[in-house]
């Protein structure tokens, strides 16, 4: 976990940025000394490590904990053979097939418009071809009247960020679920805040801001094109069989 980036990112002070690092060092005995625990080792309160949480966008000190295990429990997965890459993918896809399924099916013959920025604008523009390419009404446009509530159940947009924490990005979902307009996002951060105004959000966990180094592969973009693909492959074979 990059400490540095996480303070760069959410403006951490020393005693915040010591609290996640206790908190990784002693990952195994965590779950034992709990929240008082912690507190009284990094000599501070547990409201401080409580607000922390929330000012990193988790719900609370577990889920946070559990944030920084799961990081450290990929990072050790990182040596797995290749062959076993695409099952963790499939794996993946699978889990939010049915959901996107529903998702497609209820926006067959209706608009969507997919928004990205940055590197994530690539792949935004992929899966919008893709979807013409397979008959669905789709555009890469931002033609942000579409998000009007007037457009409610007629639109849906789709979203690619690896933070989910885009300002504009966030500022335009939570626009659209205000509205009534159903999002479909695609994040690398299962707990950002555009997750929490998306009809679903299919994270890949390839948040990169808590690599342990300052130089780890971006693998979010590649993560999102091949859950992507493995999902509408399933959806157009369920469809036409």
């Amino acid at each position: 976990m990059n400490i540095q980036n996480l303070a760069n990112k959410y403006q951490l002070n020393e005693t915040e940025k010591n609290i996640l690092l206790f908190i990784e060092q002693h990952a195994k005995s965590i779950k034992e000394l709990g929240i008082r625990g912690v507190a009284k080792q990094c000599y501070t309160s547990p409201a401080t490590i409580v607000n922390l949480a929330k000012k990193m966008n988790f719900s609370g000190y577990s889920e946070l904990v559990f944030k920084i295990k799961e990081n450290a429990l990929s990072e050790n997965d990182s040596d797995l053979p290749e062959e076993t890459v695409l099952p963790v993918y499939q794996k993946l896809a699978d889990s939010y097939l049915t959901e996107f399924e529903q998702v497609l099916n209820d926006y067959r013959d209706k608009n969507i418009m997919i928004l990205g920025s940055g590197f994530s604008q690539i792949i935004a523009n992929y899966i919008n071809e893709s979807l013409i390419l397979n008959g669905f009404r789709s555009i890469t446009n931002s033609h942000l009247e579409l998000i009007r509530e007037e457009y409610a159940g007629k639109v849906l947009l789709v979203v690619v960020t690896e933070s989910g924490e885009t300002s504009r990005l966030k500022e335009l979902v939570k626009q659209s679920h205000e509205n009534g307009v159903e999002v479909l996002s695609f994040v690398g951060n299962a707990n950002s805040g555009i997750t929490h105004y998306s009809r679903l959000s299919v994270a890949t966990h390839d948040d990169v801001q808590f690599s342990s180094t300052p130089y780890e592969p971006h693998l979010f973009y590649g993560s999102v094109l091949l859950v992507f693909e493995l999902l509408l492959s399933a959806y157009l074979k369920r469809s036409i069989s």
